[in-house]
């Protein structure tokens, strides 16, 4: 029982604590001076997104876990690992184009783990609906963000 929590929270929490070290104030101050696309959500809408993403893939890896499905749980993993990629990417580097290049790059990964719960009702359930926003929104704002904030360089600089 102990062994199944351990390969349950640790990733969970270890990716939300890890990934979100990338998103310091000088990183939150070049976030809020980029020109912001209509679509974008308030901070709030973000840190709830957030919660519910942890939350989802929490239960997903710990099906995973319960079933012994560890092809699933490895996939969980490297879903978990992409997104935390994702804010060293955007807001390790402060790139608006990589952060777009960056969600692309993470639709592979998301595209496995949702064929590898298939047989799992819930999980099947959570990660479509994750999928769903990642593809639905988080595409199309980085896209937008990229594109509004785009400069000479591939990086955009905090001006003042």
């Amino acid at each position: 029982m102990r062994s199944r929590w351990v390969r349950t929270l640790l990733p969970v929490v270890g990716a939300a604590v890890l990934g979100n070290g990338f998103v310091g104030r000088e990183s939150m101050a070049w976030f809020r001076d980029l020109r912001a696309p209509r679509m974008q959500l308030p901070m709030p809408g973000f840190y709830a997104v957030g919660i519910a993403y942890y939350v989802a893939m929490g239960t997903v890896v710990a099906r995973a876990v319960g079933r012994e499905d560890w092809r699933t749980y490895r996939r969980a993993i490297v879903v978990l690992a992409g997104n935390e990629a994702w804010n060293a990417v955007f807001f390790g580097r402060r790139s608006a184009r990589d952060g777009f290049l960056g969600i692309l790059a993470f639709l592979p990964p998301l595209a496995l783990l949702q064929a590898s719960v298939r047989d799992d009702e819930v999980s099947r359930r959570l990660v479509a609906a994750y999928s769903t926003w990642v593809v639905a929104y988080d595409v199309p704002w980085t896209y937008r963000l990229w594109r509004l904030n785009e400069t000479s360089g591939d990086q955009v600089e905090r001006t003042g």
